[in-house]
């Protein structure tokens, strides 16, 4: 690890945003409508080192305006608002990045990125060329913000092909970079475009902004100085540079200029960068044993992404064995019907829903009548029996939408939804029915069986808040259908 090298210029207690500086301020002042270049020009006035580079920075072709002034305000008054916001946010990504060999590396992709969106606006016509350049840069802010947590990881990150870093990064674990910096950007209020044009520069098609598409194709042109086989990476950058309207010859101009606008895009941050090879030494580089390496690269990719591959089916699975386990813990083993547990977080979400849509909610209780007996009498074995027919007549007879439960022991309920009380009547005496229809075999020949049932209904203001009483009122329905003789159903008087 060395974030020690990390510029000192990030706020207490986070690595995704610079400190408050006077960039930072103008960043975030762009973005009200009543900001003025006046403001700016004070916010920019308060912190010398700024004025300075702001002014290094609008006067290099690097940043496409070339507006050639050695004035801070007459700079700010020919950038705007918007172009002064993206010279600040281009130092505050440059604030981000580490110090350091790692650094510099992290800082050349994010400006190859950079160069490559202003050259592809430069050769379209396109007006805008600083806020191009600044959606360039921000294309691998994700990596910028992962590199204030981990930096050699960061570091490994943008040393593999751009084409594997998404590959890499969830072999690794990671949220990919560009939903990070998405993340980031919505975070800065940096805008919807924006956010898009991060979301989607490794996406398989160009979105449909013209900030979103130049980026996307950006992207491309800046990969094939990044590894990979070379060949097959130019022929992708052409062609997303002709799927924006470029001639192929605009856009191999377009690939020659970027080395060395990188070059000067760095000296306008005061940073330094590595010798960046141009198009015809990557050619001449392209012997044998890159070759070699880019077969390797491809090999090790495609076992990587067989290993993620059985990671995300492992983690499917073991979604699934999770999914299937809480159902277990919400299913009554013997009957197949959900336990009280269960029961009672319908009962909760039930009249929580009656409340709020006026809807009235029925529970009915029932019992086997007897079934003490019938264990005395056949065993244990004999009344498991009869406990299962009573579920399979339960799941048999109620609607889609009801919600039937084991409660305990011989104790069965079934929640209806949206039903009143004299209609929870009609499936009450379904069931009784059924129940004294059926047959279970028992050691000594068919056992009839016989069930009691008590009825409750509720609905209205505060609905959602009576579950207990619900149930202790369908409970005391079913005392008095067993007082009365059994094998019956009663209905517990209305509330109020």
């Amino acid at each position: 690890m060395q974030q020690a090298q990390i510029a000192p210029r990030r706020s207490k207690g986070r690595d995704d945003k610079p400190a408050s500086t006077a960039a930072w301020q103008i960043v975030e002042a762009a973005v009200r409508p009543e900001t003025t270049c006046g403001r700016l020009k004070d916010l920019c006035s308060s912190d010398p080192a700024l004025i300075v580079r702001v002014l290094a920075l609008a006067n290099s072709s690097a940043f496409g305006t070339a507006i050639k002034t050695t004035d801070v305000e007459h700079a700010i008054a020919l950038l705007g608002v918007q172009g002064l916001r993206n010279v600040a946010l281009s130092f505050c990504l440059d604030d981000m990045t580490p110090r350091g060999a790692q650094g510099d590396a992290l800082l050349t992709v994010c400006l190859r990125r950079a160069v490559a969106a202003r050259a592809l606006a430069a050769a379209l016509g396109l007006r805008n060329a600083s806020e191009h350049f600044t959606a360039g840069m921000l294309l691998e802010v994700g990596l910028l913000v992962h590199a204030g947590r981990d930096l050699d990881q960061a570091a490994h990150l943008v040393s593999v092909p751009a084409g594997m870093r998404l590959t890499s990064e969830r072999g690794a674990g990671l949220q990919p970079h560009p939903a990070r910096g998405a993340e980031l950007a919505r975070s800065w209020n940096l805008g919807e475009t924006v956010e898009q044009a991060i979301a989607t520069h490794h996406a398989p098609e160009p979105p449909d902004t013209e900030l979103g598409r130049v980026a996307w194709a950006a992207e491309r042109v800046a990969a094939v100085f990044e590894g990979g086989e070379l060949t097959t990476q130019r022929q992708a950058a052409i062609d997303a540079a002709m799927g924006l309207g470029l001639t192929e010859d605009a856009a191999i101009s377009v690939l020659q200029e970027i080395p060395a606008c990188v070059h000067e895009a760095a000296a306008s941050f005061q940073r330094a960068v590595d010798h960046q090879p141009d198009l015809d030494e990557l050619l001449r580089d392209a012997n044998a044993a890159l070759v070699e390496m880019n077969r390797s690269y491809q090999r090790l990719v495609a076992e990587l992404e067989q290993l993620v591959r059985d990671k995300e089916r492992l983690t499917e699975e073991l979604k699934v064995a999770n999914g299937r386990l809480h159902d277990l813990a919400l299913t009554d083993e013997l009957t197949g019907l959900g336990n009280k547990r269960a029961f009672q977080d319908a009962l909760a979400r039930d009249l929580a829903r009656a409340e709020r849509m006026g809807q009235q909610v029925s529970v009915v209780y029932f019992d086997a009548d007897h079934f003490k007996k019938v264990n005395d009498t056949y065993g244990h074995a004999a009344g498991d029996d009869v406990l299962r027919m009573i579920g399979e007549t339960v799941r048999a007879t109620v609607r889609q939408g009801d919600v039937p439960g084991r409660i305990g022991g011989e104790e069965f309920a079934v929640l209806l939804p949206n039903t009143a009380a004299d209609q929870a009547v009609i499936v009450g005496e379904r069931l009784r029915n059924k129940i004294r229809s059926a047959v279970v075999q028992g050691p000594a020949g068919p056992l009839q069986i016989t069930a009691s049932f008590g009825i409750a209904g509720d609905g209205g203001a505060g609905v959602g808040r009576r579950g207990d009483a619900l149930l202790e009122r369908a409970d005391a329905a079913l005392y008095e259908a067993k007082r009365s003789g059994r094998d019956r159903v009663c209905v517990a008087p209305p509330v109020g």
